[in-house]
């Protein structure tokens, strides 16, 4: 690279290639329509052409709009006011220790961060709109730009209501030491893998609200009442501290529940006419209680091995005289309460479920009878059990796997829809932005 000092500004809708050859820089691409020089500079480029730059702190090279990093802010404040009027927002960035100021304009947004000690320029960000409008003031969204979803702008503040949501669930199952934790083969922290389900979950709903308006999908009134007091009910439940610091407003979280509402609909609306007929043969599930007397027991190694001849003997003895009392009329459930050394009496399967670990010989055995009946004495690794049939018909069961199942189609039908979908969408995650940001 030249030993002088570019001016980036001039680049935005210009080409990758051209800002390569004109600055005589190599960017490395991190990911789709982001390239980087490593702790310098950022640029998103979604169709090719530049959106974003950004210029980090280890940068010396570059300026935007005259300003450039180390910069004092007064200095800076100047060159601002050539560009830009006043600042609209501010934020403070404890674990960065900076302040961050949000300028606008018709067609751009810039983000200057100053150190909170030095007051010297830390980190510059400048995204162009072409001949889009930025969502901001609609929605109320603010802080950097975290991710370009078709034309739709996803800011910092919206993804961190994603985020801490998914925060508060897992913490409050696992603790905060999960985040670190390295779960997955190729090294990465569990929370790299949710902050990737973020980004996918956000992607969604985007793409659905986008696609709901095609199909002539909307809220009705009360369902956007009912988003308004979800976020209400939202904001009331948040901090103080919270609200300054993730810049969170009642306009936003509306927004989100209303897409969150809109989705749902979505789904309801074009899975509506899925195939509902679920045949009963399909779906049959029965219910049995069984007595089972073990013909093995675990050894040292937690391995089951069957018992010596004489328990055995002892075993099946037992089984045959339960047997007995069975045909003679007693009461099954109460005798296998007395009697069974398995964990569960009462189990309600159908064909592709039961107990797995007693294999095909017990559910065969089991769908063999009608109500009422009793089996013979039934041979599988374990040992020896006894079946009774409560139902070879369990009508609310039978009915549950049906809607389980018509629910199953609809999903594929619907996952396949939005596979459709995004295949149109082009997503570009800013990760110096997204990867800056901590479960804290």
């Amino acid at each position: 690279m030249a030993e002088k000092n570019f001016e980036l500004s001039k680049y935005k809708g210009k080409s990758i290639k051209s800002f390569e050859r004109k600055t005589r820089t190599d960017l490395i691409q991190e990911g789709n329509g982001v390239y980087k020089i490593e702790d310098r500079l950022q640029l998103i480029a979604p169709k090719g052409d530049i959106t974003s730059i950004t210029i980090l702190k280890g940068a010396e090279k570059f300026k935007l709009f005259g300003l450039e990093i180390g910069m004092d802010k007064k200095e800076a404040e100047k060159k601002l006011a050539e560009v830009y009027k006043s600042e609209v927002n501010k934020t403070i960035e404890s674990e960065k220790n900076s302040i961050t100021y949000t300028y606008r304009n018709s067609d751009s947004e810039l983000f200057v961060s100053y150190d909170i000690n030095s007051d010297l320029v830390t980190e510059i960000s400048y995204y162009y709109y072409k001949d889009e409008k930025p969502q901001s003031e609609d929605i109320g969204n603010a802080g950097e730009l975290i991710a370009l979803i078709g034309n739709d702008r996803v800011y910092y503040n919206e993804a961190m209501v994603y985020l801490k949501s998914a925060q508060e669930i897992y913490e409050s199952d696992y603790g905060n030491g999960i985040w670190e934790a390295e779960i997955f083969e190729e090294g990465k922290s569990f929370g790299e893998y949710i902050k990737e389900e973020v980004i996918k979950q956000i992607t969604q709903l985007k793409v659905i609200r986008d696609k709901a308006t095609e199909n002539g999908i909307a809220l009705t009134e009360e369902e956007e009442a009912e988003a308004a007091a979800y976020a209400a009910a939202h904001f009331a439940g948040l901090s103080d501290e919270d609200i300054d610091r993730y810049l969170v407003t009642p306009k936003l979280l509306e927004q989100v529940y209303a897409d969150n509402l809109l989705a749902e609909k979505v789904f309801e609306t074009l899975t509506i006419d899925v195939d509902t007929h679920v045949p009963d043969d399909i779906a049959r599930q029965i219910t049995i209680q069984h007595i089972l007397i073990y013909g093995t027991y675990l050894n040292d190694e937690n391995k089951r091995v069957p018992l010596d001849d004489e328990q055995k003997d002892k075993a099946y003895e037992k089984i045959s005289g339960l047997l007995e009392r069975v045909k003679n009329e007693e009461d099954f459930y109460t005798l296998a309460e007395a009697n069974t050394e398995a964990g569960e009496i009462e189990l309600t399967f159908g064909k592709d479920g039961g107990p797995k670990e007693y294999g095909k010989e017990f559910k065969e055995a089991a769908f063999s009878l009608k109500t009422g009946e009793v089996s013979d004495i039934i041979s599988t690794d374990y040992g020896w059990h006894i079946i009774y049939c409560v139902s070879d018909f369990n009508e609310d069961a039978t009915t549950k796997v049906k809607e389980e199942i018509i629910e199953e189609r609809r999903t594929k039908l619907f996952a396949n829809l939005y596979e459709e979908w995004s295949s149109d969408y082009e997503v570009v995650v800013n990760k110096e932005a997204w990867d800056s940001i901590s479960f804290d």
